[in-house]
Parts: C-alpha cells; sequence; structure tokens
C-alpha cells in the first residue's frame, strides 16, 4: 500500500490534522519571564504617570500583541483548521464583504417593490440624489448617467412612480433570481462556512483516510477537505460584491429606459394638454348642413346663411366632414399655456 508524504503506517494520514499541546513546548522563550517578566509588568509597563494618552497607546500595544498571539496561534497549528493561507483567506473575504455590504442600503427598497403602496418614499440609486446634470440624462425625479453608471430610480415619483415600479419588476423578473438575492445571505452562507472550518476536516478527512490511492490523489483530497470552507467563504464574499456591480448595471440601464419613456409620456400629456386647451370641446361642420356653402376657419355659423354649424351628435357623423375650431374663437378669449 503506497506510504509516504499525508501517509501514515498502512492507511493514509491527513497531513492536516490538528494534534494541539504543542504550546505548551514553546515555555520560557514565549510564555516565561521574558514576556511576563519585569520587562513587561514590571516598571516599564506599569510605571509612568498613567495620563490619558499613555493608556491610548498601551490599549493599541496590547491590541497588536494580541492580533500578533492569534496569528502565531495560527501559524504553528494550534487553531484547528486554520492556517496562514485560510487567514489570508479570511482577510480577503472580509474586503469583499465590506465593499459589497455598502451597495445593500442603495438598493434595499428593492425588496419592498411588492407591498408598494406609492406613499413611502423609497428609491433606488449609485450616486447622490442631485449629481445630475449634463452628462446624465434626466426626468428631475429619476436620473442616469450617460458615461457611467450612476443612476436614481424614484418610485414616490407623484407622475410615472407607479410606471417605474412595474418596469423595475419587469426587470428583477426576466433576469436570473441570484442577482436579486439579499447581500446579507451571502453574509450568511459565509459565516457558517467560517465556522465549519473549524470542524469540517476532522470530520471529513477520515471518509477518505482508510481509502486505497495513491500519494498524489490523497494529497490532493486533503488540501481540498481543508480549504473548501475557507474557499466557500471566500466565493460568497466575491459573489455578494459581484452581485452589487451586476444589478448596478442592470438597473442603470433600466433607469436610462425610465427617464426616456417617462419624458416621452410628459411630452405626450404635455401636447395633449395644450390640444385640449387651444381647440374648441364641440365640432362644426365643414359645409353649411343647410346651404352647403364651405365653413371658414373659426366660424361657428354660416357666414351665407346663418345657420349654425355646430354638430349636434358626433357619434353620427364622419370625422372627415367635421372639425374642431379654436378655443379663442368660441370662446373670444386667449388659450392658457402650460409651464414645466
Amino acid at each position: 500500500m503506497a506510504r509516504g508524504g499525508h501517509h501514515g503506517g498502512g492507511f493514509h494520514g491527513g497531513g492536516h490534522h490538528f494534534s494541539g499541546g504543542s504550546h505548551g513546548s514553546f515555555g520560557g522563550g514565549f510564555h516565561g519571564g521574558g514576556y511576563h517578566g519585569g520587562g513587561y509588568h514590571g516598571g516599564g509597563y506599569h510605571g509612568g504617570n498613567g495620563d490619558g494618552d499613555s493608556l491610548i497607546f498601551e490599549g493599541i500595544k496590547i491590541g497588536i500583541l494580541v492580533v500578533a498571539f492569534c496569528i502565531y496561534e495560527v501559524a504553528v497549528g494550534e487553531v484547528p483548521g486554520v492556517d496562514l493561507f485560510t487567514l489570508g483567506i479570511f482577510t480577503v473575504s472580509v474586503v469583499f464583504y465590506v465593499l459589497g455590504l455598502k451597495g445593500y442600503k442603495r438598493t434595499a427598497d428593492l425588496y419592498h417593490l411588492k407591498s408598494f403602496d406609492g406613499i413611502n418614499k423609497i428609491q433606488v440609486w449609485n450616486a447622490e440624489f442631485t449629481e445630475y446634470g449634463p452628462s446624465s440624462v434626466s426626468d428631475k425625479v429619476s436620473w442616469a448617467g450617460k458615461y457611467d453608471n450612476r443612476y436614481r430610480i424614484a418610485f414616490f415619483d407623484r407622475d410615472f412612480g407607479d410606471e417605474n415600479v412595474k418596469k423595475v419588476r419587469e426587470l428583477m423578473n426576466r433576469t436570473p433570481w441570484i442577482v436579486w438575492m439579499n447581500s446579507y445571505v451571502w453574509l450568511v452562507i459565509g459565516i457558517i462556512s467560517a465556522i465549519s472550518s473549524f470542524f469540517f476536516y476532522e470530520m471529513v478527512i477520515p471518509v477518505f483516510e482508510n481509502m486505497i490511492m495513491t500519494d498524489e490523489a490523497f494529497a490532493f483530497i486533503d488540501d481540498f477537505v481543508f480549504y473548501f470552507p475557507a474557499g466557500l467563504t471566500l466565493l460568497c464574499a466575491i459573489l455578494c460584491f459581484a452581485m452589487v456591480k451586476v444589478r448596478d448595471s442592470l438597473l442603470h440601464k433600466c433607469a436610462v429606459r425610465i427617464v426616456e419613456d417617462n419624458n416621452a409620456a410628459y411630452e405626450k400629456m404635455k401636447t395633449e394638454n395644450y390640444i385640449a386647451q387651444a381647440l374648441s370641446s364641440k365640432w362644426y361642420y365643414n359645409n353649411c348642413p343647410n346651404c352647403g356653402a364651405d365653413a371658414k376657419k373659426d366660424t361657428r355659423i354660416c357666414t351665407h346663411c346663418g345657420t349654425s354649424l355646430e354638430v349636434k351628435d358626433i357619434a353620427t357623423e364622419q370625422v372627415s366632414s367635421v372639425h374642431r375650431i379654436s378655443a379663442a374663437a368660441e370662446n373670444g378669449s386667449k388659450t392658457k399655456t402650460i409651464e414645466r
């Protein structure tokens, strides 16, 4: 049977097994007088005037010593399931989690859209609210950057809030659910995975130790099982960060569409409102129903026979035979203009 490397005796022996008790061998030099003796606890440490600055400085020193001690314990194998490489993986994971969770607050309102009542001031954004200008497209409430992924989508907009909600819901429904998963879910999975590293290896590796395999195969399995929890933690941290970036990209594109649609809808409403104010509410014949004379523009009575040109029932007339005159001609007053 193959031996050597991670093999011990007639069976495989995992190279990452926690042995325990080894730090007792580091007496004297670490735990002896040099550390606990007068040089540390003597006058040089407890002496002096003990003012506030000194206490802060000593607190920093103690913090550094605690961190150094923890790293040392990991380095000498006193922490089960963790070595310096694993510790490095956890450190990188923390950085990704911090960067990823920063984006949670900006998009947290997405999870309230299903029960949104249009009253609460909810929105999603990727910049300060007022950071729109020449380099952005805007409807004055929502906006999107032209050259970057900055955006703001407001769901409380009086005119277009419901449409904004509808468009974002459609975006969320047609894209993978993993993109919109709560960022704290990734954090919880990562924390559970990190905690499992203390016992995962010792629980799993015995399954493989009694199997017949080459040294190279067992060495691979041994390392894979040992670093699996740390690797899973790092993967969750990277996904937490990456999904925020993907989410921002999708929401920016949605914001551009929202702003363009809202501006087009506003112009349409503006035009319709102008037409409604500029034209009369009544319809008039193109030709006099009595004498057949052509009706002049903005006239309500035939200039030839004096018959009223007003249509009594528009539903019975062909559109090509009737028209509307200006409101000014009908009311004898000027039309009102629309201001944005």
